[in-house]
């Protein structure tokens, strides 16, 4: 009865160990395709220094300025305090970007704005840049330094938020939603009155990769 009872046991143990390899072999057959999509991916998931993205921008745009309408194209309102639209510019702007290709890039970003109508003036716009692709489109938001040039020298603040679609390679048709704080010469009123600006501008963008 000993005997017979450990051929027994031999046996089951025999059968669980089967058992066993097959469930194993079977999983691994079940994981393989992934393992394969993921192999696929490595190259572009894995963490590599020395990417980088250049950027150029070309945009038209105009605004509203909240206060202090001196210089603008269009009053809005019937008084000289009332809303009223800026000139129309050109924003042209150049930028770099370093990070995951995949997830969020930090880079800097200089724009020159240059008024089309009324008086000539001319804005230099140093800021961070973040950015994010998608496909086939890409969000991105600036925080910057705006320095008026001509023909008065002023500083302010600006943020803005915009997005790109992109038609074809790495060219995209870019939208984008300025704010401005502008600081200006003192008056009776105010040692140090600020003129708010919202501006819209719309155009061309042509995204550039340095691939490490």
């Amino acid at each position: 009865m000993l005997a017979g009872g450990m051929r027994r046991s031999v046996t089951r143990t025999g059968r669980g160990r089967t058992f066993l390899v097959a469930l194993a072999f079977a999983f691994t057959c079940t994981l393989s395709p992934s393992s394969a999509r993921a192999g696929e991916d490595a190259p572009w998931l894995a963490q590599k220094g020395g990417y980088m993205q250049l950027f150029a921008t070309s945009m038209v745009g105009s605004g509203l300025r909240f206060n202090n309408p001196y210089r603008l194209a269009t009053p809005l309102g019937d008084s000289a305090e009332s809303v009223s639209r800026t000139a129309t510019y050109v924003d042209l702007g150049i930028a770099a970007t370093l990070g995951n290709p995949l997830g969020f890039q930090h880079g800097l970003a200089l724009r020159a704005s240059i008024a089309l109508e009324g008086v000539p003036q001319t804005v230099l716009t140093p800021s961070y840049l973040l950015y994010r692709r998608f496909t086939p489109f890409a969000l991105f938001g600036r925080a910057g330094l705006p320095v008026v040039m001509t023909p008065t020298r002023t500083v302010g603040l600006e943020a803005s938020a915009g997005a790109v679609l992109f038609v074809r390679g790495g060219i995209g048709v870019v939208g984008e939603v300025v704010g401005d704080l502008f600081y200006g010469a003192g008056t009776r009123e105010r040692a140090t009155p600020t003129y708010p600006v919202l501006s819209g501008q719309l155009g061309l963008l042509i995204a550039y990769e340095v691939l490490p």
